[in-house]
């Protein structure tokens, strides 16, 4: 017990108020965002017609595509800004355009073309405000505890996925689709004042006067230039081709595989989410040293046999348990990969570096999407598991030939 309290009192929401501020801001608002996803999916699901399975690979597409376009340039914006002001406006901007999207849901005017417009509108401030809170880490922290920090950071999403599919279902029911919409703007409100009280001061770098095409250029040189980063980089950009497809997927196992209802969409959500929030706050009190690549290659091939599980399961409950660990292998698989990429990465570099790591990661999942939408649609949810899963289990071994990215670089 002694031990226990030592480490909670050790670690960094217990050391450091605005790290503290910033966690609690980021868990509310990315409720909201869950509260959202499920709505979203939902409503395409039970809206869209006999094409629905294939308009939500496109409403997916959608919301990540800000991130492929615009990502770079948003996080040299970011370097080049105070984070504090950054994360304001992000927040600001995002709860003003879910207002509007629930306007429209209220007026009987929403449709498929009003949701793909204002979705890609609101997740073009998702990178602007990531970059900005990953360059802001070092900062609130200390370079001791900033292993630990980062763990947490990266259960932030886990936490409040399993917070929001635990409730979503029952919001839904209380409120609908638009008082989920609702909760978000709130969630980003929230946020805002969360960061508003952020006291440590996240100013730019000092820097000479560069350009902002000149660090531009400049962080795609650093990012392209060093190879095990790189090649770490397009290794998982490679397997997000073939694991992101599980976010959509998981609604059409629930309304075609078992014809269930809403609730058993935020089950298994709150299970997938459930197994990376344990796993990403156990790292957040351990020391992560050495041997991260081969704990990614058994995150990957853990991820890989959990796909092949829903293939062959057809069983809800089997279901839950398999999502758990599925999504306790992604979820630690991210925070090992981050917190390499914090350690060895400048600060000055980060806000370029980590849009650049979210924009290659994140360029394939539209056609991710897009492509086990039709998939399913013209064959099977079964179908799209099954060739994920063989995938993922083929590739998890490139992580072990790669070159080895030196924490002392």
């Amino acid at each position: 017990m002694q031990a226990l309290i030592t480490a909670a009192k050790g670690h960094p929401l217990a050391l450091f108020p605005d790290f503290r501020r910033l966690f609690a801001g980021r868990v509310i608002s990315a409720v909201g965002d869950k509260f959202f996803s499920i709505a979203i999916a939902w409503w395409v699901l039970s809206s869209a017609g006999e094409a629905s399975k294939l308009h939500l690979g496109l409403v997916m597409a959608v919301n990540v595509l800000p991130v492929v376009i615009f990502g770079p340039l948003l996080g040299t914006l970011s370097d080049r800004s105070n984070k504090r002001s950054v994360m304001l406006a992000a927040d600001a901007a995002r709860a003003g355009l879910v207002l509007l999207l629930s306007g429209l849901l209220w007026s009987g005017r929403l449709n498929l073309y009003w949701l793909y417009s204002v979705c890609f509108l609101i997740s073009g401030f998702g990178p602007l405000f990531e970059s900005a809170v990953a360059a802001s880490i070092a900062r609130l922290t200390s370079p001791e505890k900033m292993p630990q920090a980062v763990a947490v950071d990266a259960s932030v999403l886990q936490v409040s996925n399993v917070v929001g599919s635990a409730l979503g279902s029952v919001l839904m029911a209380a409120a609908g689709v638009a008082g989920a919409f609702l909760f978000n703007a709130g969630g980003y409100a929230a946020s805002f004042a969360a960061v508003r009280g952020i006291r440590t001061r996240l100013d730019p770098e000092a820097r000479t006067d560069s350009s902002f095409m000149a660090e531009f250029r400049e962080g795609l040189a650093y990012t392209f230039g060093n190879k095990p980063l790189l090649y770490l980089i397009l290794t998982f950009a490679a397997f997000n081709f073939f694991v992101s497809p599980i976010l959509i997927l998981i609604p059409m196992i629930v309304k075609f595989s078992l014809k269930e209802s809403v609730t058993w969409l935020a089950v298994f959500e709150t299970f997938f989410a459930l197994g990376s929030a344990l796993l990403a706050l156990m790292l957040s009190f351990r020391e992560l040293k050495g041997g991260i690549y081969r704990w990614l290659f058994v995150s990957l091939l853990v991820m890989g046999g959990c796909f092949a599980g829903l293939y062959f399961s057809g069983n809800k409950y089997a279901d839950c348990l398999l999502l758990l660990a599925g999504g306790a292998a992604l979820g630690g698989g991210n925070t090992l990969a981050i917190t390499l990429f914090q350690s060895v990465v400048p600060d000055e570099m980060k806000g370029r570096f980590f849009s650049v790591l979210t924009t290659l990661a994140y360029a394939v999942m539209p056609l991710a999407f897009m492509t086990n939408g039709l998939l399913a649609d013209k064959f099977s949810v079964g179908f799209c598991l099954g060739v994920n899963a063989a995938a993922i289990l083929a590739l998890s071994f490139v992580i072990l030939l790669i070159p080895r990215v030196e924490r002392g670089s």
